[in-house]
């Protein structure tokens, strides 16, 4: 085999980029607009959730703090949530971030002809914010158990459905703590 030449070159990129999908295969984002809304639906790992009193008195600097909603879902919990599924929303003419919506999102498995295989799972949402970064990562969800697959998920933003068809990896890439905003 020749050494020289652009072939190594390309083996070493192909290489990188094999690399770098594998590392965040648990990592999902899709976006869709629904009426005056940018919807942006994200599968990240589990994260965990903080009280604004907890930050402040434990000086916590990663996480999720809850700003209102549902109780949250601890990655530790009985249920073993491997994700954070979650939405962010904007305002479409504007881009400004929404702080104020009423949220509701469920899921349910999709068989291998893509027809949902059972009940859909409602989620507890909860209004959060990326610890440290203000109403502008202001986002909605909980953390979920999703084993892999492949899922319908639907969003409701004040009254306006938005459906997913996303697929979920088993275990997280990404460790707790590092939500992508």
């Amino acid at each position: 085999m020749r050494t020289s030449g652009k072939w190594p070159l390309i083996a070493v990129l192909v290489s990188a980029i094999v690399g770098a999908v594998a590392a965040n295969a648990a990592d999902v984002m899709q976006k869709k607009t629904v009426g005056t809304y940018r919807v942006e639906l994200h599968v990240l790992p589990a994260e965990p959730f903080f009280s604004k009193a907890d930050v402040a008195a434990k000086n916590v600097k990663e996480g999720m703090e809850i700003e209102g909603g549902d109780a949250p879902v601890a990655p530790d919990a009985d249920s073993h949530p491997n994700h954070h599924l979650v939405v962010h929303l904007f305002d479409k003419k504007t881009g400004k971030v929404v702080t104020d919506a009423t949220v509701t999102m469920s899921f349910v498995a999709l068989d291998a002809k893509g027809t949902p295989a059972g009940t859909p799972t409602d989620v507890a949402v909860v209004v959060m914010q990326a610890i440290g970064k203000g109403a502008a990562s202001t986002h909605y969800g909980n953390n979920v158990t999703m084993p892999a697959g492949r899922y319908d998920v639907t969003v409701t933003v004040n009254g306006q459905k938005a459906d997913f068809a996303v697929a979920a990896a088993d275990a997280p890439a990404t460790p707790m703590g590092h939500m992508k905003m």
